[in-house]
């Protein structure tokens, strides 16, 4: 690809043209390796299938995780059954995303913004958050899945407890980091502790929760992917279950690709949002 060619796409793409070449350079890469693989050892395509075997085998084979509740396998590859499968399992996955991350970051902003207005409020729930905080997320699995087993519910409310959890920690953090010196001179002015909080903290603290949900929109997709292995019946969480039990490397990476892709997504419509939302910024 000359030059100006690749200019011209970075334009399109709205990247810079070096953005480009770094994929470019990790796909050759990925390609080499795999090629080098190849006739040297034995389940090459186990250890690292090529870009046009996980495209043009692993992909359109997705067609024989189709039938069944859970997902089940049989039947023949097909690239538009594939296509099917694949959007109807991300579709129950990102509502897991976007429904459990909104109700944790709801629910920990209320709460922060509680422990900031009520200093008695923040000192007692201070200890019992860092307490639980300090628990590896991962960690919680079992007893997540001990307590819903395979509902659907399970993973909703452990992306959803996960993501309050940093944004309770977040809420507060960012409540403490507005300067003291401006409080103090909206208070010298004859605001109320009402009109101090809503006028000076509320847009204070907006950069930092805005900072913090990308953090947790990012973290979501690996947080449902773990939670998604609690026996649920659909989900990319559970293809990745399947593909991981007949060692179909290739669905594996398919699945990985599908990740990446709806979290550059998700966080590049955020951060749209975002930016007009703290238009006000300097």
């Amino acid at each position: 690809m000359s030059g100006d060619a690749m200019r011209k796409l970075s334009h399109k793409l709205g990247v810079h043209p070096l953005q480009i070449a770094g994929i470019a350079c990790l796909l050759i890469i990925w390609e080499g390796v795999a090629h080098l693989l190849q006739g040297r050892v034995s389940y090459s395509d186990v250890i690292l299938p090529t870009i046009e075997s996980v495209f043009g085998v692993a992909l359109p084979g997705f067609a024989t995780f189709g039938g069944g509740a859970m997902g089940g396998y049989g039947g023949t590859s097909s690239l538009p059954r594939a296509l099917g499968v694949l959007a109807n399992n991300s579709f129950v996955t990102l509502i897991r995303v976007l429904g459990g991350t909104a109700a944790g970051v709801i629910l920990g902003v209320l709460v922060g913004l509680a422990m900031g207005w009520s200093r008695r409020l923040g000192e007692t729930l201070d200890l019992p958050l860092q307490l639980v905080r300090a628990v590896p997320a991962l960690a919680l699995i079992p007893l997540f899945m001990v307590w819903f087993g395979g509902a659907p519910l399970g993973p909703f409310v452990f992306v959803a407890f996960v993501a309050f959890e940093l944004m309770v920690i977040n809420t507060v953090e960012a409540i403490r980091s507005v300067p003291p010196i401006v409080r103090q001179y909206a208070l010298s002015l004859g605001a109320s502790q009402w009109q101090l909080f809503r006028t000076v903290v509320l847009p204070g603290i907006m950069p930092g929760l805005i900072g913090a949900i990308r953090v947790i929109l990012g973290s979501s997709w690996a947080v449902v992917l773990a939670a998604e292995y609690l026996s649920v019946e659909a989900g990319l969480g559970r293809l990745m279950i399947l593909s991981e039990m007949f060692l179909l490397t290739g669905r594996m990476i398919v699945i990985v690709l599908l990740f990446m892709l709806y979290s550059a997504v998700l966080n590049s419509l955020f951060l749209r949002s975002a930016r007009h939302a703290t238009r006000w910024v300097p």
